[in-house]
């Protein structure tokens, strides 16, 4: 203030009469100025402002979308300033604690990079070996190096399941139904106009003829557009069969559809995101390339991926996990790309822990041999029994055919019988199931097991495992290309060995020998003149005969040779469900010995006589306006305890070998809704004293 007196003079001169008016009000400034720097720390940081305008410089992780003004390069001196994960007024996911929990991403020091960096999504639709997209990876992204980031598939699945409705929800408790949801929607649908496969996954739209479909009429998404993969994970209503667990699925989150659900190539369901997050660090791993402990930090091996003979490596070194969309209601199916490809099943356990893979015999038919599927003790225990059934329903006789009805046809000469529930025979379908890609088992998609025997001479003509009822004249809907149920897969075992040139082969009358050029495809007629020559079966096959021209066929066309324990897949449907007509097979004629077989038959949806069992309606009204009994094969049985004998005061109830309830003295009656064939066993102190076995009527009591 004394320097400010001693310039007043002077600014006197300068403006008369208002020297000294002047150095009082720039006095009064100087002392508001004081005051505010002391009293501002207790109202306002000092960096306020600075704080403020650097939120326009910070990258935004939920998305990967640069800020469109470049942070300044930083200076030689000085180390680059760590822009903070999130804008300061943007929350973090609700879910982001419990996810990285569930992927075990940075709950320890081994494990403190996201599962999913470094690794690109490849998407296939249903049996196409050929990805119809894969992840959209930006410069930025790819060069991220940052281990505690989340990865763009991280944020995506987190954006699903914050929009799943599920923020009240622990993600925990989220079902595979869930899972299925959030995929399509992290792949498809995504954030703002990104999603993680390029242009949506516009490529992986429907591969049959889409119109009229109901997502184009909802209200919501009018004036939206929308992936096409969204219409071929949901087919549409009049082209998805209602599985028995239809009502279970959740809905794709801001869309209203169906989702798809995902396997792996080798068949394995994707049912939580902790699989997921397991499948994508394998997937750093490849086989035979490193061991877990030889890993780098962030899960890859060596620094360029140099060596990789799996195909898995893409550019800078980044890794692929393939998943395979299967559409709502429908089954998974492999797809092979060439004659020879391994399958290795290593979800699928088998008696005496053998490794159980697939091996592809034929790309059209769609045919694979399966590798310790069974063993010969299973083979013998499933003949025995066959060969000791006694009821009608069951036992050996002559082959029938056809949809429904006992009808013998003259060009099937083989035997057969049905294992419905015995304990190998249930094993078998439950491991066939499991080989098929289906994490659950459920019995109305499997026939029994039927069990054939072709002695000398007799066969079977090609025909399709796949039911024709083009006319729609039964109660089942068999129709597969929209909502009917049908043979979906069929799984052959082969329980006896023939000697070389003894027939019995299963030929494939579409297809032609594994590895055979085009110019040495041998016509019929020249097979046929072939046999002839060589007199094989001049003694005991009639000429011209269907068996005669059954085996020129056998010995010129793709044909799988019997023996011992081998088990061979092939399908009856195409994956957009229209019957496969490739696959028509045959029985050879058996030249020399005796052929033992099986085959389990599996459905797409549950089969006719089944609650859940798609129906022809009118057939149906037709039916009971005539008064005819509706078809349903499940029974109702009652199980009592008299209290007769004392030796059953203990006694306990089993489905087999499976405990069911408590059946001793004081015990309540116990009811299970139940099919014919089903064998239920009695047991005190672990010992089978009575066993019932169900039959035709619809309500049976049992006593003890």
């Amino acid at each position: 203030l004394s320097r400010l007196e001693s310039l007043s003079p002077l600014l006197g001169k300068m403006s008369p009469g208002k020297g000294i008016s002047a150095v009082k009000t720039a006095s009064i400034c100087i002392v508001a100025y004081l005051v505010g720097v002391a009293l501002s720390p207790y109202i306002l940081p000092v960096d306020f402002l600075t704080s403020k305008l650097q939120q326009h410089d910070v990258v935004e992780p939920q998305n990967n979308v640069a800020s469109s003004i470049p942070a300044a390069p930083p200076t030689p001196t000085s180390p680059p300033t760590k822009l903070p994960k999130k804008q300061p007024d943007e929350p973090p996911f609700p879910h982001e604690d419990a996810y990285k929990s569930l992927v075990n991403f940075g709950t320890t020091d081994d494990n403190k990079h996201d599962p999913f960096r470094g690794v690109d999504l490849v998407i296939h639709r249903n049996g196409e070996p050929d990805p119809c997209s894969r992840q959209d990876v930006t410069p930025e992204e790819a060069a991220m190096e940052d281990d505690a980031a989340l990865s763009p598939t991280s944020l995506a699945l987190l954006h699903a399941v914050d929009n799943l409705g599920g923020r009240k929800k622990p993600l925990d408790m989220h079902i595979k139904y869930d899972v299925d949801a959030m995929i399509t929607h992290a792949l498809v649908v995504g954030k703002g106009d990104k999603s993680l496969l390029q242009g949506r996954g516009e490529s992986c739209g429907p591969t049959w003829e889409e119109k009229n479909h109901y997502i184009d009429r909802l209200p919501h998404l009018k004036d939206t557009s929308i992936s096409t993969m969204i219409k071929f994970c949901d087919m549409g209503t009049d082209k998805t069969p209602i599985q028995l667990d239809h009502e279970k699925l959740s809905i794709v989150p801001e869309i209203g559809s169906m989702p798809c659900h995902f396997h792996t190539r080798e068949g394995l369901r994707i049912t939580s995101l902790e699989q997921l997050a397991q499948l994508a660090r394998a997937a750093k791993v490849p086989a035979g390339e490193c061991t877990e402990d030889e890993r780098n930090p962030d899960g890859t091996c060596g620094t360029d991926g140099e060596g990789d003979t799996d195909s898995t490596t893409v550019a800078g070194g980044r890794r692929e996990l393939h998943l395979y969309a299967v559409q709502a209601g429908r089954q998974f199916i492999f797809a092979p790309k060439y004659v020879g490809e391994i399958f290795e099943l290593p979800h699928v356990k088998v008696p005496q822990d053998l490794p159980v893979w697939l091996e592809v015999i034929s790309l059209k038919p769609r045919v694979l041999d399966v590798f310790n599927f069974f063993d010969r003790a299973e083979s013998a225990a499933i003949v025995d029994k066959a060969m000791k059934e006694t009821s009608e329903t069951h036992r050996i006789k002559r082959s029938s055919t056809g949809a429904s009805g006992y009808n013998v046809n003259s060009q099937r000469t083989s035997e057969n019988g049905f294992d419905t529930h015995g304990k190998q025979a249930q094993a078998v379908k439950r491991r066939c199931m499991n080989v098929l890609g289906f994490d659950t088992y459920e019995e109305s998609l499997t026939d029994g097991l039927q069990v054939l025997r072709y002695n000398q001479t007799t066969a079977y003509v090609p025909h399709l495992d796949w039911i024709d009822d083009y006319q729609k004249l039964q109660e089942h809907d068999f129709d597969t290309e929209h909502m009917g149920s049908n043979r979906f897969a069929t799984i052959l075992l082969y329980m006896s060995d023939l000697e070389k040139d003894g027939g019995g082969e299963t030929v494939f009358s579409h297809g032609w020998p594994p590895g055979q050029a085009e110019e040495d495809h041998v016509q019929f007629k020249d097979a046929l003149a072939a046999l002839r020559e060589s007199g094989d079966v001049e003694k005991i096959l009639k000429r011209d005969s269907w068996e005669e021209k059954m085996v020129a066929r056998c010995r010129s066309r793709l044909a799988i040779r019997p023996h011992s324990s081998r088990a061979v897949l092939f399908y009856s449907q195409n994956p957009d469900g229209t019957p496969d007509n490739n696959s028509m097979h045959g029985g050879c004629p058996v030249v020399n010995g005796e052929k033992w077989a099986a085959n389990l038959w599996v459905w797409n949806a549950p089969r006719g006589g089944f609650p859940g069992s798609p129906k022809n309606q009118h057939v149906v009204e037709k039916n009971r306006a005539a008064g005819k009994a509706p078809e349903d094969n499940q029974k109702k049985a009652s199980f009592t305890n008299t209290h007769a004998d004392e030796k059953m005061k203990n006694a306990k109830l089993y489905f087999q070998d499976t405990f069911w309830g408590k059946l001793g003295v004081g015990d309540p009656a116990l009811n299970v809704n139940t099919y014919e064939g089903h064998q239920w066993n009695v047991k005190v102190d672990e010992k089978t004293v009575k066993t019932f076995v169900i039959d035709k009527r619809p309500s049976q009591p049992y006593v003890i």
